[in-house]
């Protein structure tokens, strides 16, 4: 999906039917060009389709069918021109926008697997150059067969893992017509975890195609679209890249006729990800060749350049070397002078270009002192992001495989920068395997939609801001600028009552600022549409655009109440939210605050009860939390008879401060049945008006005391505590205060003095009588604070007792 997207619309007036459709599976998984056919959707809620919205130009959507909320169908038109390959759709309903799912668009013919073909004996005959969509079963083996000449080329490619469905780790094969296997695939790395085999036919005969899941575990989720004919499968494309506008020769290598070269002329737009189809004797290959597009001088490797005498040397930079570890054991060498102190950002791409190359990357000497080394740093390739020259001279990257192997299709493309400055954006991925959740944006009519924005900032410090390159009508956006110290900002989407419900593919653009580089970036997006715990993702798509819809009106609206105060450092904070519902509605609603600033905590929902219109929402502030504003919104989920909603507040100011005040607690020791008292020392790096109040937490069992009041600058507070007879015994050191501080009509809650002691003993004999405590009065904070008397420390008690 790095192509220039687009949007195919086509409104119906099918009214409103559910929100947050699901869309689980597009039938046919694929089509050819210049057909017409009718494509099927499954899923929930699906009965208010109104648009299909693609990522790629050539499918004509000509009008829409709705059996249920669980199916709908479309007529659709594959232009002649439209791009080979993976299509990516999603479904947008009046309700919302669905997950994004594959279709291909092929050159062939598309039959259908006709059973029983589960034995060489019984496969089901086709026509060479046809695409057959079939499905794997538990021990399920599926035969295609095909009358050949000697000397024909006979190809079969298998499009698996790449349809998104499920894990499906397929094998291909071809077959002789005595039943032996001529050549076999499992996973190829040109299509990663999908085969494909070519060969040359050696006799005259019928030769068959075999497919099955590779440990025959296949089930009905194993759907596969298997390509077989006689054109052509090269490998390997040399080199793997090339500037924008130009035309190059480019060499396709591996393919069993022999390898053959193309010129081929890359668009003035062409994406940093270009995908070459070349041909053969007028008949493309399935699935693409990719290569990067940069306008970077490039020079390729000249032979032989194993060693330092032998480098190619590389041109200025910024600049790309291109070259092959053909046969094993092959190491490549490319120089450059550099100057002391200056700083390189020097990256291998091969693995990322469907090379097999697992490459380690080392930067060396002229006298051949080995400097750095990497290997799969961030990724399957190696990456040095910031390495400096330690002095002026000459310096050669040395290239070679992590296991010493190599082959013709071993292809590599090494890059020179100085220190690359860049910013980006992602949406982030808020649930494990689960990659698609929240990746569209569905703005209800009249309300508000929030959505987290993930901000990647390389070798630069700057605050960064968000823009919308375009919206729906009526969609407006409230981008907080995304301050240097932190790299997310929740993004508010809202949409006037009266937006029209609609929806495309939109851009958003990232803008460093008080930066005179002028830097600037994208927001994309990444969805795995295979991806197993702990292994990681099989089968991906990335896009520059993100989904955004105004939708159906929602029976709740959400509001955050302005905190009126801080919340300062160690201190925690109620935040109200309150519900505008629906007459009627009475659904729960999971809250959930869905940024929390630096240093600042709060629980991953709460949840409003249906019957409630108001909920507290509690945060806290660390001893870290950095004195600033922020902004901040609640995210609200809800059910409703028409499927899952979500809704936002809007942004609102929450400012972290510093203590208004700070406390040390002495430690206060006694023994059973005798009270005490906790001294606490107070210091006040803030001001306040009239009395706070100061509570002790954390008193062991059989003590107890009373909140006491006190005044901006008191230098002391003291609990009198009450000692049990059976009160716990030993040293207890988990004591704490919590203060509330009054200002604006509302209280700041500080939690100060954490880790006071308190220790009781039992009794000891002939001990002289406890001096007197003070008594425990009620506390009315509004009242004038008593003048504080001095106990005695532990100090003088013990003094008094010798």
């Amino acid at each position: 999906m790095s192509r220039p997207l687009t949007a195919l619309l086509l409104l119906t007036g099918t009214a409103f039917a559910g929100f947050t459709p699901t869309l689980n599976l597009i039938e046919p998984r694929g089509g050819q060009r210049g057909v017409e056919l009718e494509m099927h959707f499954h899923g929930e809620r699906l009965d208010g389709i109104q648009e299909v919205l693609a990522y790629e130009p050539g499918i004509e959507f000509r009008g829409f069918t709705v059996e249920n909320d669980k199916h709908a169908s479309a007529k659709i038109f594959i232009k002649p021109d439209a791009p080979l390959g993976e299509h990516g759709l999603r479904v947008r309903t009046s309700g919302g926008v669905s997950f994004l799912r594959s279709f291909f668009i092929g050159q062939f013919p598309v039959v259908n697997e006709a059973d029983p073909n589960d034995k060489q004996a019984e496969a089901q005959r086709v026509e060479l150059n046809t695409t057959v969509q079939g499905i794997a079963k538990q021990e399920d083996v599926d035969y295609y067969v095909c009358s050949l000449k000697k000397g024909q080329r006979f190809t079969a490619e298998v499009e698996a893992m790449r349809l998104g469905r499920t894990m499906f780790d397929s094998y291909l094969a071809i077959v002789d017509p005595k039943g032996f296997e001529i050549a076999s695939c499992d996973d190829a790395a040109l299509l990663r975890t999908d085969p494909f085999v070519s060969t040359i036919i050696p006799e005259d005969g019928d030769y068959c195609v075999l497919v099955r899941e590779a440990a025959y575990e296949g089930n009905d989720n194993c759907e596969y679209r298997v390509s077989i004919g006689t054109f052509p499968r090269p490998k390997a494309v040399f080199p793997t890249g090339a500037k924008a506008g130009e035309t190059v020769e480019f060499k396709f290598i591996g393919d069993p006729a022999g390898d053959f070269t193309e010129k081929i002329t890359i668009p003035a737009d062409a994406p940093e990800h270009y995908p070459l189809f070349p041909a053969r004797d007028g008949v493309q290959v399935p699935s693409p060749h990719w290569i990067k597009v940069s306008p970077m001088a490039s020079a390729i490797e000249v032979e032989p350049n194993n060693g330092v005498k032998e480098s190619t040397p590389l041109p200025d930079r910024p600049c790309v070397g291109y070259g092959i570890i053909d046969k094993d054991g092959d190491v490549d060498f490319f120089s450059f002078k550099a100057a002391k102190d200056e700083e390189f950002t020097v990256r291998v791409i091969a693995r990322e270009l469907r090379s097999p190359l697992d490459a380690v990357l080392s930067i060396r000497k002229e006298k051949g002192d080995n400097l750095a080394n990497n290997d799969d740093q961030g990724g399957l390739d190696p990456l040095m992001p910031l390495w400096k020259a330690p002095e002026d001279g000459e310096y050669h990257l040395v290239i070679r495989d992590q296991l010493r192997r190599g082959g013709p299709d071993y292809t590599y493309r090494v890059e020179l920068e100085k220190r690359v400055v860049g910013i980006s954006a992602s949406l982030p991925v808020v649930e494990r395997d689960n990659s698609q959740k929240w990746k569209m944006i569905p703005v209800p009519r009249g309300n508000r939609y929030a959505a987290m924005v993930n901000i990647a900032r390389d070798n630069i410090g700057c605050d960064v801001s968000l823009e919308a390159e375009s919206l729906p009508g009526g969609v407006s956006m409230n981008a907080p600028k995304v301050q240097r110290s932190v790299t997310a900002v929740p993004v508010i989407f809202e949409a006037a009552a009266d937006a029209p419900v609609a929806g495309s593919l939109h851009r958003f653009k990232l803008k460093a600022l008080d930066d005179p580089r002028n830097i600037a970036g994208l927001m994309g997006e990444t969805i795995h549409h295979v991806e197993i715990n702990n292994q990681g993702a099989y089968h991906s798509a990335s896009s520059d655009r993100i989904p955004v819809a105004v939708i159906d009106e929602a029976p709740y609206k959400l509001e955050l109440e302005t905190p009126a105060v801080p919340i300062v450092k160690n201190g925690t904070m109620q935040l109200k939210v309150k519900a505008q519902r629906k007459e009627g509605y009475a659904e729960a609603i999971t809250l959930r605050f869905l940024w929390n600033p630096p240093g600042i905590g709060s629980p991953a929902t709460v949840t409003m009860n249906g019957d409630q219109s108001e909920a507290l929402y509690e945060i806290n502030a660390n001893g870290e939390a950095p004195p600033a504003e922020w902004q901040v919104c609640v995210l609200g989920e809800a059910n409703t008879p028409q499927g899952p909603v979500l809704v936002s507040t809007t942004l609102v100011p929450l400012r972290v401060a510093d203590p208004y005040l700070t406390m040390a607690m002495d430690m206060a020791a006694t023994e059973q049945g005798k009270p005490t008292t906790m001294i606490c020392k107070l210091d006040f790096p803030g001001k306040f008006e009239g009395n706070a109040t100061a509570e002790l937490f954390g008193l062991p069992h059989g003590a107890k005391t009373a909140p006491v009041a006190f005044p901006c600058g008191q230098a002391q507070v003291n609990f009198p505590v009450e000692i049990a007879a059976d009160a716990a015994v030993g040293k207890h050191t988990a004591l704490f205060c919590r203060v509330t501080v009054p200002e604006k009509g509302t209280t700041i809650l500080h939690q100060v003095g954490q880790g006071g002691t308190l220790r009781i003993d039992k009794p000891s004999e002939n001990a002289p009588a406890p001096p007197p405590q003070p008594e425990v009065a009620k506390v009315d904070p509004a009242a004038p604070a008593a003048p504080v008397e001095k106990p005695l420390s532990r100090l003088e008690q013990l003094r008094q007792k010798k």
